[in-house]
């Protein structure tokens, strides 16, 4: 019989997440998620959140159902009209004559989808590709964060 020592038991290595706050992944985060709501409600991240778009038939301001068929704001989705003011009938937009919010999201998705597409697969590989080049510069920008729980 041969040696029997006793194994050594392996622990399960211990990861650590940080619960900084990154402005790069921040900004990345903001660009791909604003070239999603674009190929799908027409508007950019913030003005669907908001309500509050630009260009639109009505001009710039906050026109939830208002301000065109193809444009979808949460506020609309949530059956808020442009005064502020809440209606049941409102609820999941209003999106004019034989039109549904199906035929809307169809209409911006035929519009927007390869530009919006370009974008999500492009801003990734244009933000690595950014830290590599400028590593020096985020260095320094790190170093006087260091300690507010912001990173770059």
């Amino acid at each position: 019989m041969g040696n029997l020592m006793a194994r050594k038991k392996s622990s399960k290595r211990k990861y650590s997440r940080s619960t900084k706050l990154s402005l790069t992944g921040l900004a990345e985060t903001l660009i791909i998620g604003s070239a999603a709501t674009k190929m799908f409600f027409g508007v950019n991240l913030p003005s669907f959140v908001t309500g509050v778009t630009s260009g639109s038939d009505a001009g710039t301001g906050f026109y939830p159902g208002g301000d065109g068929a193809t444009r979808i704001t949460l506020p609309e989705l949530a059956g808020i009209n442009s005064a502020g003011q809440f209606s049941v009938d409102r609820i999941g937009g209003v999106y004019g004559a034989n039109s549904s919010f199906t035929d809307a999201v169809m209409r911006n998705v035929r519009a927007y989808a390869v530009p919006s597409i370009v974008t999500a697969v492009a801003t990734p590989i244009v933000f690595r590709f950014g830290k590599k080049i400028f590593r020096k510069p985020l260095s320094t920008i790190r170093k006087s964060l260091k300690g507010t729980g912001v990173t770059v």
